[in-house]
């Protein structure tokens, strides 16, 4: 047990800093596929090193001069380095690393990943994949393709990068329009993955810092409307990450929290962002959200929820952007604005369309609880027991079960 446990920190040590070092080395390297080789080659050395000599002081610092030496010892000999980093000195893992702007660099390159010259499909994966360091397993079951099929578009995309001399640099504001889209959903995806965890764990605060600080280095760099209503909904939403695991880490739902523990400094950060927003009169999905979001923090208990104005927010949302998942939402907003009868004809639409997702059969099952049938809400807990991607929100649907 313990030797698990402290597998699991290394590994948690090596993804909390995977982005971070892989823009060092792709910045430095210059061609993403040896910085990738190169990562690869620091987290295999982790692996070996780690579990016997410990985790270092600066697992960063460790991971980006493993790699960067990893990656001068395998060309050297064939004199295929740049000047830049043929000629600086070999570093010990432990020397000290210079990291200024940091942030910007892993921006850089997750709009590098995002690229218009890279195929719509493609853009997610790699950065799912190069930035976040996600394993193939993860991302294709995210993405609903087989592993086979995302290696070669991978590997075909890194190929891509690397002949088409695509660079390592922020956009040009005449630019970003095709850019931005995709960047600020793979923020977006990086912070839903920390916050709603679809892989074992339910919170990792980690993923979701990440998310958070990212997303202030976007609205810095491109101060635009979406940007601030991005950060507004990701600082609303972990404002309350620590109210959702009660002292046994099990898991508690919005209605039962414990306000308290809401960090209010950021709810407060996160209205100023919005309505700062909301001024420009541009409103998009992220900002919609944001507002969404911003209604159930400042409810001061869950009775005093305003749930008829975010059935409002979800309807202009919806006008917006229509996918499955935020139909969804809004089905369980009009359950809790009492309008059960437009909710139940949704719910029922959309189950062809959610027959794998968890959340949908806990909708489900609210539904049923309200009509009073308790052995078809049995089977929708059941089915979401079965379904869920998180071990915490699995043991809730048993203990309601």
């Amino acid at each position: 047990m313990l030797a698990t446990t402290k597998q699991q920190q290394i590994h948690e040590r090596i993804q909390a800093h995977h982005s971070a070092v892989q823009a060092v080395l792709v910045r430095n390297i210059r061609h993403v596929h040896h910085a990738e080789d190169a990562m690869q080659e620091a987290i295999v050395k982790a692996l070996q090193h780690w579990p016997v000599k410990g985790i270092p002081d600066n697992p960063r610092a460790w991971l980006t001069t493993v790699g960067m030496n990893s990656f001068r010892d395998r060309f050297r000999k064939e004199s295929r380095l740049d000047p830049l980093t043929e000629n600086s000195e070999k570093e010990e893992p432990h020397s000290a690393i210079d990291h200024t702007e940091l942030e910007d660099d892993v921006l850089k390159l997750i709009f590098m990943s995002c690229h218009p010259a890279i195929a719509t499909e493609n853009q997610l994966a790699l950065t799912l994949r190069m930035v976040m360091g996600f394993s193939m397993s993860e991302i294709a079951s995210a993405l609903l393709v087989p592993v086979k099929t995302l290696e070669k578009r991978i590997s075909r995309t890194k190929r891509k990068i690397s002949a088409s001399g695509i660079d390592f640099a922020l956009p040009a504001q005449s630019r970003l329009a095709s850019r931005l889209d995709p960047v600020q959903l793979v923020l977006y995806l990086i912070f839903n993955e920390g916050y709603y965890g679809s892989s074992g764990q339910l919170v990792n605060r980690e993923l979701c810092r990440q998310a958070i600080i990212l997303t202030r280095s976007l609205c810095r760099v491109y101060p635009q409307p979406e940007n601030f209503g991005l950060l507004a909904l990701m600082l609303f939403n972990d404002s309350r990450s620590l109210a959702r695991l009660n002292d046994k880490h099990e898991l508690v739902t919005l209605d039962k929290q414990d306000r308290s523990l809401w960090k209010q400094s950021q709810i407060q950060e996160a209205d100023v962002l919005l309505q700062k927003a909301l001024r420009k009169k541009s409103v998009g999905v992220y900002q919609l959200q944001g507002a969404i979001a911003g209604i159930h923090s400042i409810a001061k208990e869950a009775e005093e929820t305003d749930w008829q104005e975010i059935v409002l927010l979800y309807r202009e949302l919806l006008k917006l952007k229509t996918t499955p998942v935020i139909q969804l939402s809004y089905a369980v907003a009009l359950l809790f604005a009492g309008l059960n009868e437009e909710a139940e004809k949704l719910i029922q639409q959309l189950e062809p369309k959610l027959s794998a997702y968890s959340p949908f059969y806990a909708a489900q099952a609210k539904l049923f609880e309200l009509k009073n049938n308790k052995p078809a809400m049995q089977a929708a807990l059941e089915k979401a027991t079965t379904l869920s991607g998180s071990t915490e929100a699995a043991q809730h649907y048993r203990t309601q079960l």
